[in-house]
C-alpha cells in the first residue's frame, strides 16, 4: 500500500480522523476496487450527504481504485479522497472536485471540459492527453508527490504532474502550484496562471498563445521551445526562465543573410554561417531567402513563411516549424529530425539527395 507524508498545514488533515463529520459513524475506506458504473450515483448520493451534514453522509475515501473509463459528468466530489485512483478515459465533464484530495491520482485521456478542481491536492496527478477546457484549477497543488511503499521491497517514489499533449484552452491555473510540471506538447492557448508556481515546469512544443502570466513564478521554467505567436513572445515577462533568442530586427536579420549568403558563393572563405539555433522566429518572412546550411535546431518558425526558401542541408533538427508555409521550399539534404510540421503547408517541397553530396532529406 502507498502512504505519504501529510501536506504541512494540511485544513484536511483533521478530517480524515472522522470520514462520516459530524459524529457521524466512520465508513471504511474503499482500497484497490474496480469500481463499476451502478456504483458511482450511491457514492455521490452517500458524499453528498456529508456534503451537507446530514445524517448517515459518507465522506467518499478511496485509495488505488479503478474508475477508468466512467461516466461521472456532472458529479460532485467536493472534499472527497481519490488518492493513487485511476480516471483514465473518464468522463468528469462539470464535475466538481473542490478542495478534492487527488493525490497521485492518473486523469489520462479523461474529458475533464470545466472540470472543477479549485484548491485540490493534486500533487503528482497525470492529465496526458487529457481535455482541460475552461477547467478551474486555480489554487491546486501540482507539485511534486513522493510516495512510499512499505514493506519487504520498500521503496520512495518521486512524481511530478503531467500534462503532456493535454488540451487547458481557457484553463483557469492561477495561484496553481505547478512546480515541475510537464506541459509538453499540450495547448496552453488563453490561459490564466496569474501568479503560480512554474519553477522548472517544462513547456517543450507546448502552445502559450495569449497566456496570462503576471507574477507567475518562472524560475528556471524551460520556454525554450514553446510555441507563441510573436506577439505573445514580445510581452511575455521571462524573468528567471530559459527562453529562446530573440529574432534579430529587421537591419541585423539582413546583415545575417547577406553574410550567409556570401559564406555560400565563397565555399565558406569569406562571410558566416547563419545561426539560428534556439531563436524565436515566430511568423518572420524569410520567403525565396538563401538559407542553405543555416542552423535553425530548435528554432521556432511557427507561422514563418518559408515559401520557396533555399533550405538545402539546413539543419532544422528539433525545430518549432507549426503552420510554417514551406511551399516549393527546398530542403534536400536537410536534417529534420524531431521537427514539429503540425499543420505545415508542404505543397511542392523538394527532397531528397542533395547533388553532388551524399546527403539525404532526414525527417525521422
Amino acid at each position: 500500500m502507498s502512504t505519504r507524508p501529510a501536506a504541512p498545514n494540511d485544513p484536511r488533515k483533521t478530517e480524515r480522523q472522522d470520514e462520516g463529520g459530524l459524529g457521524h459513524p466512520t465508513r471504511k475506506t474503499i482500497e484497490g476496487k474496480r469500481i463499476p458504473q451502478e456504483a458511482i450515483a450511491k457514492i455521490e448520493e452517500l458524499h453528498r450527504r456529508f456534503l451537507q451534514r446530514k445524517p448517515n453522509g459518507w465522506r467518499a475515501h478511496l485509495r488505488d481504485c479503478d474508475l477508468s473509463g466512467l461516466d461521472l459528468r456532472g458529479l460532485n466530489f467536493s472534499e472527497a479522497q481519490f488518492v493513487s485512483c485511476n480516471f483514465a478515459n473518464a468522463d468528469l465533464e462539470d464535475a466538481k472536485f473542490i478542495r478534492a484530495d487527488l493525490f497521485s491520482t492518473s486523469f489520462d485521456q479523461a474529458n475533464l471540459t470545466r472540470t472543477n478542481f479549485t484548491g485540490a491536492d493534486l500533487r503528482g496527478a497525470q492529465f496526458e492527453g487529457a481535455e482541460l477546457n475552461a477547467a478551474t484549477l486555480d489554487g491546486a497543488d501540482l507539485g511534486l508527490s513522493v510516495i512510499f511503499k512499505h514493506g519487504k521491497d520498500s521503496t520512495v517514489r518521486q512524481s511530478m504532474s503531467s500534462f503532456r499533449n493535454a488540451n487547458l484552452r481557457g484553463t483557469n491555473l492561477a495561484d496553481a502550484r505547478l512546480s515541475g510540471a510537464s506541459f509538453e506538447g499540450a495547448d496552453l492557448s488563453g490561459v490564466n496562471m496569474t501568479g503560480a508556481d512554474l519553477r522548472d515546469a517544462k513547456f517543450a512544443g507546448a502552445t502559450l498563445n495569449d497566456v496570462t502570466l503576471n507574477a507567475a513564478n518562472l524560475d528556471d521554467a524551460d520556454l525554450r521551445e514553446a510555441i507563441m505567436d510573436a506577439d505573445t513572445f514580445q510581452r511575455m515577462e521571462f524573468t528567471g526562465a530559459k527562453r529562446a533568442r530573440k529574432a534579430p530586427p529587421p537591419e541585423r536579420l539582413e546583415q545575417i543573410l547577406a553574410s550567409h549568403l556570401l559564406w555560400i558563393q565563397t565555399d565558406r572563405r569569406e562571410g558566416l554561417r547563419a545561426d539560428f539555433s534556439q531563436t524565436h522566429l515566430a511568423g518572420c518572412n524569410l520567403a525565396g531567402r538563401i538559407l542553405a546550411g543555416a542552423k535553425f535546431e530548435r528554432a521556432i518558425l511557427t507561422d514563418a513563411n518559408l515559401e520557396g526558401a533555399i533550405l538545402a542541408a539546413a539543419n532544422l533538427r528539433n525545430a518549432i516549424l507549426a503552420r510554417a508555409n514551406l511551399t516549393r521550399a527546398d530542403l534536400r539534404g536537410a536534417d529534420m529530425r524531431g521537427a514539429d510540421l503540425r499543420e505545415a503547408k508542404q505543397d511542392g517541397v523538394l527532397t531528397g539527395n542533395l547533388d553532388g553530396t551524399s546527403l539525404q532529406t532526414r525527417r525521422a
